[in-house]
């Protein structure tokens, strides 16, 4: 991994938290008190991202993950750990006027690896009554180098449009780089080749709209512009991901 990989991870985690916390049956665990049901679709949501990384080749082998759920009245304790100390740092006066579940999302190091924690807490009366944080490890050791005259390849990835009659070399040539060059920096910035980057992340985006929208699978696959949802469906089981068993949390 790389720190573009890991800033493009921190961001999906950041923006997939946000809307977790705005599901329907969120607000219904939050009304019936049944937050063990909302602490388990978050540590399943999270077993299975962590699962579908690997299996797509995304983290690095030696990452790692742990939850941790914190079940109590924390209003009044002395916080030993850092994480909650970060949580409580983070929490504005708006949010502690709130009853809402709310998102968490933190980034940190420490001296051998760096956190990507998100998760949930609950508050009543200004106090944190319930609290469940997923945190991502990623051992420092297995972060790559990365040369500041690649990140070009980023722009060429982000106007690359496959339904436009240009082709990539022809598009790389007019943006002033060398074909063959190009794709060796690909390998070094996104740590894969551009096709091969540009499918995981059409993967990413179409398992974000299968877990988190109402459409169809067919229309996930033509919105991220798959040939049709026979191709999706096969090019997720040639990864050994099987489309039904994503979690559509959005039809509980």
């Amino acid at each position: 991994m790389n720190l573009y990989l890991i800033s493009y991870l921190d961001s999906m985690i950041e923006h997939n938290i946000a809307i977790f916390c705005k599901l329907n049956f969120v607000k219904s665990a939050v009304y019936l008190s049944d937050l063990s049901q909302l602490s388990f679709r978050l540590k399943s949501l999270a077993d299975f991202y962590f699962k579908f990384f690997h299996q797509i080749n995304f983290l690095s082998v030696g990452v790692f993950m742990v939850d941790y759920i914190f079940e109590s009245d924390l209003g009044d304790s002395n916080f030993s750990d850092i994480r909650i100390q970060k949580v409580i740092r983070q929490l504005t006066e708006k949010d502690l006027g709130s009853n809402d579940v709310l998102p968490v999302h933190i980034r940190y190091s420490d001296s051998d690896e760096i956190h990507l924690i998100a998760g949930v807490i609950k508050l009543e009366n200004k106090k944190i009554v319930f609290m469940h944080l997923v945190d991502l490890h990623i051992p420092k050791n297995v972060i790559m180098a990365m040369p500041n005259d690649v990140s070009y390849v980023r722009e060429i990835l982000e106007s690359y449009d496959p339904d436009n009659k240009q082709s990539l070399r022809d598009l790389v040539a007019r943006k002033g780089f060398y074909y063959n060059q190009f794709q060796k920096d690909c390998k070094t910035y996104f740590g894969d080749t551009f096709y091969s980057f540009l499918l995981k992340k059409k993967m990413m985006d179409s398992v974000a709209d299968i877990i988190f929208t109402k459409m169809s699978l067919k229309e996930i696959a033509f919105k991220n512009k798959f040939v049709d949802y026979p191709n999706m469906y096969k090019i997720f089981l040639k990864h050994s991901v099987a489309l039904p068993s994503i979690p559509r949390l959005a039809h509980l």
